[in-house]
């Protein structure tokens, strides 16, 4: 299932800055990102490698995509030792969804889409407006994130099987919300 973030998304961004601001300084060394994956451990009990955090950070190339566990972790060293009200915009986990639980997302320009959770990640499409997703159409993904792209696995849409599909262009999801 797909559970990660582009690395340049608004999400990332937060949780480095935040990182940066209670590790003191931006990391931009190997030593650097040593201590802080140490740091991190040491707040949260979780571990980052310094070469995921170096990836991160762009000191090393190749890295277009992370964790939604690498981005919860970091907020968790960031709000270590304080109540933090930190949210990604409206998410939704599927893991917090009962079967039958519909969500409408919309993107733009127009697009607006109600889907059913049918479990183990597994979604139908109930209604759709403005889009090329058809009722009946499946898919699996594990979260939904306002201001994200909406990547989902294993789109079924009449006979044809997509095995990635992105809704939300540039901007991400424009809406999130359980109905």
């Amino acid at each position: 299932m797909i559970t990660s973030f582009l690395t340049d998304s608004t999400a990332v961004q937060q949780a480095k800055q935040a990182a940066e601001a209670r590790y003191g300084k931006r990391p931009n060394s190997p030593a650097d990102f040593a201590e802080l994956s140490l740091h991190i451990k040491q707040a949260t009990g979780n571990d980052i490698s310094s070469d995921t955090l170096s990836r991160l950070w762009g000191y090393k190339k190749g890295y277009a995509h992370v964790r939604h566990s690498v981005i919860d972790t970091l907020n968790s060293y960031s709000h270590a030792g304080e109540e933090s009200n930190y949210i990604y915009h409206s998410t939704l986990n599927a893991d917090d969804l009962q079967l039958g639980d519909k969500v409408r997302i919309a993107w733009l320009p127009d697009r607006v889409c109600t889907i059913e959770y049918t479990g183990n990640y597994a979604w139908r499409v109930a209604e759709v407006q403005n889009g090329k997703l058809h009722v009946g159409d499946t898919f699996f993904c594990r979260m939904l994130c306002q201001g994200e792209q909406l990547a989902v696995d294993h789109l079924r849409s009449g006979e044809k099987i997509y095995e990635g599909y992105t809704m939300g262009g540039k901007n991400g999801l424009t809406l999130v919300e359980k109905i």
